[in-house]
Order: C-alpha cells, then structure tokens, then sequence
C-alpha cells in the first residue's frame, strides 16, 4: 500500500502552501485531512485557554459527488478531504467566517492524514460540530428577508444537502517541518494583497442582498472604513502606515494616486515629504485626447496641501513615470539610523491595494536605500516640460540622454546574512523606444542582460507572475523561460499572467484594408508543453459550469484593468544560490527601454526566495483550474465536474508522475 514519503510546508505573511509525496496508491484513499498544529517557540504544541491543544484543520469547501454546498459553507478537509498532494492554507490569516484576520508572528507545522470510508478497525474521522450552520434567510427570489426590526434575517440550516460520507483514517498522521507565519526576513519585510477578486468567498459577499450593483465591488474597495478592502489589502496598507510614523523625511517617486486613504496619508505628512508624481494614461470618450486624469484629484489635493511636489509627465504613448517606491530617510541620517525604501508593483490606488495581487516589499538597509534615493534626485534634475494644462498631449517629452547614461550601471550591496541585492534602474539604453529591425535583433537592456542570465543558471525550477511584459511573451522573460524550459525538460517552468495578449500562443487578429478578417485571433487561457505551465487570470463565468461555485467577478471595473499585476521571477527556491526579481519593472524590453522603472535582483536569501515562491503559488494555483476550464470550454471538451471524487482513482497521475510535479519539488 502506498503512503507519504515527504512532506512540507512553506509560508510568507498570508498563505502557507503544505505539498506531500506517495509512492503508490493508498487503497480507498478518497483524499487527505490536514491540519494546522499551532507551536511555542521551543517546538511544542501550543495550549488553548482550555487547555487542549491548539489545532485547527484546514478549511474545505467542494464537497464529495453526491452531496451539495449551494451556499458555499466551510466545512474542513475531515470531511470534505484534499484530492491532490498539496494545499494552500489561505484561512492562516483570512477566517473564512468574518473580516478579522489572524495574528501573524506564529509557528505552526501541518499534519497530513489519508481518510477513506469507514471500515472495521479504522479509527472515525470525529464529527467537526459544523452539521447546522446560519445562513441569511431569503425568499424564492433569492431576495433577503428582513425582520420587523428592519435587521436581516438569518436561519439555522445543514450545511449541505445530500447525505454524509463517514470517513475514517488509513495511516498515522505524517508531520511537516515548523514555519513562522511573519512578513520579517531579516533586512526585508515582504508583503503581499489579497487582491484576487475571481473568489467564491466574494461572489458570495457581493451577492448577499440577492443583487450585484455594477459599481458595488469599486465602492467597497475605495470605502477606507470598508472591512472587506482591509481584508483584500492585507498587511501593505499597515506597513505603509507604520512606515510613514516614523521621524524623518520622505521621498517619493508614484506612477498613481488614487486613493482616499493614502492621499490623505500623504497630506498628513505634507511638511516632510517630496513627491515626484508621474503621469498616468490617456483618457477615453470626450476625454479621449486628455491625459493624467486618473492623478488629478489627488494632484490638486497635494498642490493645496503645499506638499513639495514634482511633476514628472510624459503625456505620450511611449514613456510612463511607473515606479512606486519610498524612500525613509531619518532625523540625523547619516550617520543616524539607517534609510530603508518601500518598493514593489503596488500602485497607490484603491485596485492597487485592494483590487488585484501585488506585493510590496520594505529593505531596512542604508545602502539599497541611498541607491534609490539618488535615483530619485536623478530624476528631479531630468528636466521635462510641464504640461499646462496638465491634461495637455506631450508628444516628445522623453528622459534625457545623461540620466539614462546613469541608470546603465547597477548598485550592488551584500547584506549582513550573505545575501547580495543588485538595483537596477530605467530607462536604461540610449534608444528612445524598443527598435525594431527585419535584420538585426533588438538589444537586450542591461538589466534584462543580468535577468536572463540568472534564469539561464537555473537548476531546478523558475516561477514568475508577470502582468504584461510583452505581446505573445516576446522580448520579454516570458518567452525566455520557456526557450530555457524547453532546453532542459528537467527544469520546472512555471507561471501566470493578467494580459491575454501576454500569453505565448496569443494570436492577434489580423484584418484586410477593407477591415475584413483574414486572420483569426486566439487568446488561450492555458499553455501547457511538457515542464512549461502557463496561465492567465479566468474566472468561472458560467454558474452551472463546476458543481456548487457560481460566477466570479475578475476585475473591480467590469473587466476593466489589471488582475495580475505583479512583476516577479523566483528561481531554484529551495537552493542556496536562489534569487528573487521584484520591483515595478514590467520585465519586457518597454520598460527599460521607455519607462522609469526600478528592478531588484536578490541571491541568496531562502527565506525571501520562499515568501516570493509561495505567493506565485497561491496565485498560479487559483488561476491554474479556471484558465483549464475556459479552455476545455471553448474546445468544447468536458471540464471537471466541480465535486470530489468518490473513488480512489483520483490518484492515478500522482502515481504515475502524469501530474504533480511541481507539488513533489516543494514536498521533498
């Protein structure tokens, strides 16, 4: 009989991901129970006030072929088991049952455990109390009902329809490896949004009063008070806040600002910061020819605020100002306390936030730091013309020549654990614009240059999520990973993306003079060759399409914008030599030819390499399954059927290494 041979366990400040290895089918295995074991520093199981330890097993939600969960009710992997050998534990800190979330700074490890039917000798799977649960009370319409008190309504109910699976262990529990639950990793602190919208846990919220208003979503994650933002914001906002009530000045470099809550972060501080605030995109309608008008509110709000405020504006289709970083600088600095900088994709908006998956790190460290404070004073001495009005197209304003001299170099800083952090900054080449030639190939910046060639080095596995770096993942590390996947069949290519036109076997559709089509376009959800595994942000869009999970929402505006917007490579995380690349760099050949941008490259650091490949997991695992269904939709071919297996069968790929790859490089 089969049984788990590995197991373990990874986590950032958000998300574990626990991955386990058999090496045979477990007869009448039907899945596994996991749970998390809560610890003391010293390793021991932590105590509840009532003295029994503290466990908690893992949080489910599809149920077994057979039975129903309409109302998308938690029950836990006890009854509804894990029919795969990995999990994202995403209730760490997210309670499925409430906007509070747990306490971060936790050790925890995970228990493994097959279950199958009841059988003599085998010992029940205990009852988990969750049989009768509330739920807000509706009429036939779907509609909530309210009490005479003008309060809605809930009921008591069974959690789902259908009858109950008894279930029993097969085999003594198998135990990972202790992690800590914490944004800390020595010099850096690593933060990530929950921004990922496509969830059945929000479909549900938005659906509570039986209707979805078109701008619903928007409000609440632009509402500061709104406990649902809080929620999908997770820890950057109250790192941003903490980082802003420290002494001393700051410096800022922003590409949007949108946001109630950080505008007026920033007034509040308005005597000690200097912002140099970019441009944003074109409008659309009667605004068609108008620029920047996304930053406008917040650009007047800073100019009356009497904030010392720099305007950096392109007003043209080439060029964007597309960093977001912050530079802290203290009282007496130097020789005071070390300047630290706050960079990563985030965008200062309500959908950057709170809206889509970013990260967002802050690097304690005077030297990374001052790198990027000389940049910013690069930047305000580059001299562009002020639009006037600001909305004004600026055809040819563009960096200039001795600035993007300057960026051609990289900073370089070893970090007191060992770890070195090479900062790269754009634009980067001499070219105004990406060139393009019939006969030569385009220059690869200097930045890509050192990317690629960290790929190249790549041993065992390079993961990425990329928003759009280049169309049909050229000139970009897209089409570069998987040129070196393809080298090396034993290396792991594995990634996601937010653009349809970022996907390697994108085709555009191509038209006549005339406007008829002579080429159809294909935008694929999945591309999928061997070692190489890539998707794009889907959604279930179809209610009747996967058993209990309705349709979900992929964006804040209606399809609108960007779902996916980090920009990040990590490369062999379980390795001594592991680097992470993180910054506001698309990593496509536009950005470092075109844009102010800031790229870090970090080898060295497995705790950072394992917070970075853990929220790539998290967000390629949870894409991965809706861009397969749209697919297999669009091909006409059947989708999985939206419930668990009844069978063992379910481990047939697993055992035949058909799937799981990637599950059994993280379980070893």
């Amino acid at each position: 009989m089969g049984k788990i041979v590995a197991a373990r366990a990874w986590a950032n400040n958000e998300v574990a991901y626990v991955a386990w290895e058999i090496d045979g089918t477990i007869a009448g295995c039907l899945g596994f129970d996991v749970t998390r074991v809560y610890l003391n520093a010293d390793g021991t199981v932590a105590k509840r006030p009532d003295g029994k330890e503290d466990r908690v097993k893992c949080a489910s939600w599809v149920s077994f072929k057979g039975q129903k969960n309409p109302a998308w009710l938690p029950q836990d992997t006890g009854v509804w088991p894990v029919q795969k050998l990995a999990w994202r534990d995403l209730t760490l800190r997210k309670k499925r049952d409430g906007m509070t979330r747990r306490p971060d700074e936790v050790r925890v490890r995970y228990e493994i455990r097959p279950v199958g039917d009841v059988a003599p000798g085998l010992a029940a799977v205990p009852p988990n109390g969750k049989e009768l649960q509330w739920v807000a009370k509706r009429d036939a319409q779907g509609n909530r009902i309210f009490g005479a008190n003008g309060k809605p309504a809930w009921e008591k109910v069974r959690a789902y329809e259908g009858p109950a699976r008894p279930l029993a262990y097969l085999a003594p529990a198998v135990a990972t490896n202790d992690i800590l639950v914490s944004s800390r990793r020595g010099s850096f602190r690593s933060t990530f949004t929950n921004g990922i919208l496509a969830a059945q846990w929000l479909s549900n919220v938005l659906n509570e009063d039986g209707v979805v208003e078109k701008n619903e979503l928007m409000a609440k994650i632009a509402d500061p008070d709104d406990p649902h933002r809080k929620y999908l914001a997770g820890d950057v906002l109250p790192l941003l806040h903490e980082l802003f009530a420290r002494p001393g000045e700051l410096y800022l470099a922003l590409y949007e600002l949108e946001d109630e809550e950080l505008e007026a972060l920033l007034v509040a501080n308005a005597t000690r910061i200097h912002v140099i605030l970019a441009n944003t995109g074109v409008g659309t309608g009667a605004n068609k020819a108008k620029w920047d008008l996304r930053n406008k509110a917040a650009r007047k709000r800073l100019i009356d605020a009497g904030v010392d405020l720099h305007h950096r504006m392109f007003n043209n289709s080439t060029h964007i100002g597309h960093n977001k970083f912050v530079v802290h600088v203290p009282p007496g600095n130097p020789p005071g306390a070390p300047r630290a900088v706050f960079t990563g994709s985030t965008n200062w908006t309500s959908t950057g936030v709170a809206g889509q998956t970013n990260n967002a790190l802050l690097v304690e460290d005077d030297a990374v730091a001052a790198a990027f404070l000389a940049y910013w004073q690069r930047m305000l001495v580059d001299p562009q013309k002020v639009p006037k009005p600001f909305s004004k197209p600026m055809k040819d304003n563009q960096q200039g020549k001795p600035f993007r001299a300057s960026n051609e170099a990289v900073s370089e800083v070893v970090l007191a654990n060992g770890a070195t952090v090479r900062v790269w900054f754009s634009p980067n080449r001499p070219e105004r614009r990406k060139p393009t030639s019939k006969t030569q190939p385009t220059p690869v910046p200097p930045d890509l240059v050192e990317v690629y060639r960290r790929m190249r080095m790549a041993k065992e596995a390079i993961l990425f999520l990329a928003f759009y770096p280049g169309q049909a993942g050229k000139d970009c590390i897209i089409g570069e990973a998987i040129a070196i996947g393809l080298q090396d069949p034993t290396l792991l290519v594995t990634g996601a993306v937010s653009s349809p036109q970022a996907m390697p076997n994108y085709v555009a559709t191509q038209k006549d003079e005339d406007g008829e089509v002579e080429v159809e376009g294909d935008s694929p959800t999945t591309f999928d060759n061997g070692n190489v595994a890539i998707v794009r942000a889907a959604r279930i869009d179809e209610k009747t399409l996967l058993g209990d999970l309705g349709v979900e929402q992929l964006t804040a505006k209606g399809g609108i914008g960007a779902i996916i917007h980090d920009k990040i490579v990590v490369i062999d995380p379980r390795s001594p030599d592991c680097t992470v690349i993180l910054g506001s760099h698309n990593l496509g050949f536009k950005a470092s030819y075109s844009n102010d941008e800031n790229m870090l490259i970090v080898t060295g650091d497995r705790d950072l390499a394992a917070a970075y490949a853990v929220h790539i997991l998290d967000v390629y695992d949870h894409y991965r399954f809706r861009a397969i269904t749209a697919d297999q939709k669009k091909k006409g071919k059947p989708t999985w059927v939206g419930y668990l297996d009844i069978t063992d069968g379910w481990q047939k790929g697993y055992v035949e290494h058909k799937k799981g790859a990637l599950m059994r490089y993280f379980a070893r």
